[in-house]
């Protein structure tokens, strides 16, 4: 069974979003339990993955069948078995490997629902930090535990109006580039953050900071589900030219353009401006 793009599951997309912040948070407690992971290999394209990836997608893709079943999954660790539906789950059960490995906090399980090449709904799940964002039509932060256990009631989340003295940037920490650096030091607020992996959608989504750009290799399960959050949030991602996002290109073996997420379309039309400046 598959989900068609008119299936009215798909009309209540907080619903959704909180099925997948479910699955999210079941995931992410496997990434606690396999902190200590070290077991590492390279993959063909020179990213690094080891026995928590693996586990965590392992339960990821369980909960997932439990909560959504009859959704198709894209999975980062077995995306040679892809198959691209109108409606499908784009997954990364590890994303900010390399900040895990290295003990780092801000690495992250991601989970969205795309339909008709769109994230709907979508679920960030960053236990080393105790925080779980999700979002559909609208935007939630709710608390996790020790243990990745839920800890108090969710909230509501806006991006925040851009601060009189600058935006703040969030970069990279093992990903910088020369574009995101000049963006930084022209319109930033000139604390820019080192920050790993799709948490950083969370952080713009829940007004803790404004802006991401991204110039460098990212794919398509790295920033559905954060798009889907921050867009639920009042915020936006688009590509370098100014166009949306596209989810489900197995053509360019779902490799994302670079892009600019903010907090609002007025900022990221700014940056993409001095990006293309820049570059």
């Amino acid at each position: 069974m598959t989900i068609a793009p008119d299936d009215p599951l798909l009309d209540d997309r907080d619903r959704l979003a909180g099925l997948l912040g479910e699955a999210a948070r079941r995931s992410a407690a496997v990434l606690l339990a396999k902190r200590s992971a070290r077991d590492v290999k390279l993959k063909p394209d020179g990213s690094p993955v080891c026995s928590a990836d693996i586990a965590a997608d392992e339960a990821a893709k369980t909960a997932l069948a439990q909560l959504l079943p009859g959704f198709p999954v894209i999975s980062e660790e077995s995306v040679d078995e892809a198959v691209v539906a109108p409606v499908f789950i784009l997954l990364d059960p590890l994303d900010g490997t390399r900040e895990f490995l290295a003990g780092g906090d801000s690495y992250c399980v991601c989970i969205a629902i795309i339909r008709d090449g769109r994230p709907i709904a979508g679920a960030i799940a960053a236990p080393g930090i105790g925080r779980l964002w999700y979002g559909g039509e609208r935007a939630f932060d709710q608390a996790m535990g020790p243990d990745a256990e839920p800890s108090g009631a969710p909230s509501a989340i806006r991006v925040r109006p851009e601060p009189a003295a600058g935006p703040r940037m969030l970069v990279s920490r093992f990903h910088g580039d020369a574009v995101s650096t000049a963006i930084a030091a022209a319109i930033g607020d000139g604390a820019d953050a080192p920050v790993s992996s799709a948490v950083k959608f969370g952080l713009i989504a829940s007004g803790e900071a404004d802006l991401h750009v991204r110039c460098g290799a990212t794919m398509e399960w790295d920033v559905a589900a954060g798009e889907a959050i921050l867009d639920a949030a009042g915020g936006v991602v688009l590509t370098l030219t100014g166009a949306a996002t596209e989810y489900g290109c197995s053509g360019r073996a779902f490799r994302n353009l670079p892009f600019v997420a903010a907090g609002s379309a007025d900022l990221a039309a700014r940056a993409i401006a001095r990006a293309c400046a820049t570059g």
